[in-house]
């Protein structure tokens, strides 16, 4: 084990054997790290955005932070129990509003608000102040929102990190349209003045994408289209993509030799596993959002009051459509419509009868994402390494 600095021994910054030199975000534009940015925080004194797009989380009201990855949070919670890891750079933030709010290593902030909730040894943890700056190259950039900004900075820092294959093509596609959507209302302008290809590129590169794929100039392009389409609503012409696991024998052969999952029904302590095949006909989907409902909400009916409902590990596949990307690509869209649509509408209809009592405002109303649940559909579309997380923003 590499030496650690104890929580209780008072380290300072001075102890960590890394310095300025070694800024994962140097060459990030738009930041830079403060004179004496360096320094010793109170964990308390720093705070997590309430909206992380670039992980699916949100902090949901019971101060837990959703969408985290167990398996990380396992090893880190190993490793930060004996203290901090010398070597590893100093938490990220920088002051929005008041507030000094961290836009990387979210993981390893938790696990230490956990860690310090069973032993109260964690006083002060390293930290690391940025502050804006605006650069020759940004053009409109310059002028987005700290938000956005952080956003764009979390994604750089996890390309930029220890573990590049933490960035997937989706979750570029989804945080540079919420980007750009947000920014379009914040600076108030019109829509062509963002909604080109030349600003999604210009993006795209300062989230680190070009080093991301720096071979792979077809993702590159269908980054930059696929938001181009979504923000512009405007499909561009081409060849259909060619689709991958077209197959229910390539299905069941991936489930069978991965370590991530197990058949249908199966449980083991911690996790239920369900698989259902789906399509982009809303109504045939009625029936496996239904039973999907009704398992997790059975689920934490059975859990004891202060004990985690297992995991609900779901995995889907468009069986019948599976040859025509353009289809599945539809088939997940209209899941994650009819999902959040069956569920918010029948929530909301239960809790009328409370409006007559209680204020709405004050009302506790569970969102999706509240749920231990974690939905993926199967990789069937070429360039997709491995299943695609849905549900992330409901």
């Amino acid at each position: 084990m590499a030496k650690k600095l104890g929580f209780d021994s008072n380290f300072t910054i001075d102890d960590l054997v890394v310095n300025w030199e070694d800024d994962i975000y140097k060459a990030f534009p738009f930041l830079k790290l403060e004179k004496d940015g360096l320094t010793m925080k109170d964990l308390d004194s720093l705070t997590v955005p309430m909206d992380n797009s670039v992980r699916g989380l949100t902090k949901s009201k019971n101060h837990h932070l959703d969408g985290l990855s167990k398996q990380k949070m396992t090893g880190l919670t190993g490793s930060l129990k004996y203290g901090w890891d010398r070597t590893s750079w100093p938490i990220p933030f920088i002051k929005v509003n008041g507030e000094k709010q961290i836009f990387d290593r979210r993981h390893t902030y938790f696990v230490c608000q956990q860690i310090n909730e069973k032993c109260k040894n964690i006083s002060a943890i390293p930290a690391a102040e940025y502050v804006r700056v605006k650069s020759d190259l940004g053009k409109v950039i310059n002028k987005f929102s700290d938000i956005s900004i952080l956003m764009m900075a979390s994604m750089w820092g996890n390309v930029y990190g220890p573990t590049v294959d933490d960035t997937k093509d989706h979750q570029y596609i989804k945080v540079i349209t919420k980007i750009l959507r947000q920014e379009k209302e914040f600076l108030g302008v019109p829509p062509h003045t963002l909604f080109n290809k030349d600003v999604i590129k210009s993006v795209f590169k300062y989230m680190g994408g070009e080093d991301r794929y720096p071979n792979d100039q077809r993702t590159q392009t269908r980054v930059i289209n696929t938001v181009y389409e979504s923000l512009t609503n405007q499909k561009q012409d081409k060849s259909p993509e060619r689709c991958i696991n077209s197959n229910i024998d390539a299905f069941n052969d991936f489930i069978e030799k991965s370590d991530e999952w197990l058949p249908n029904n199966k449980e083991t302590e911690t996790t239920i596993y369900r698989n259902y095949s789906i399509s982009d006909i809303n109504y045939h989907m009625t029936d496996v959002i239904r039973k999907l409902t009704l398992s997790v909400c059975k689920e934490e009916l059975k859990t004891k009051p202060g004990e985690d409902a297992k995991l609900t590990k779901v995995l889907l596949y468009n069986e019948k459509q599976s040859d025509q990307s353009d289809r599945i690509r539809k088939s997940r869209r209209v899941f994650e419509k009819e999902f959040a649509n069956l569920f918010y509408t029948i929530r909301d209809a239960v809790l009328l009868p409370v409006e007559d009592y209680l204020n709405k405002d004050v009302i506790p109303r569970k969102s999706i994402s509240d749920f231990n649940l974690e939905v993926y559909a199967m990789h069937q579309i070429e360039d997709e390494e491995e299943p695609i997380r849905l549900l992330e923003d409901c």
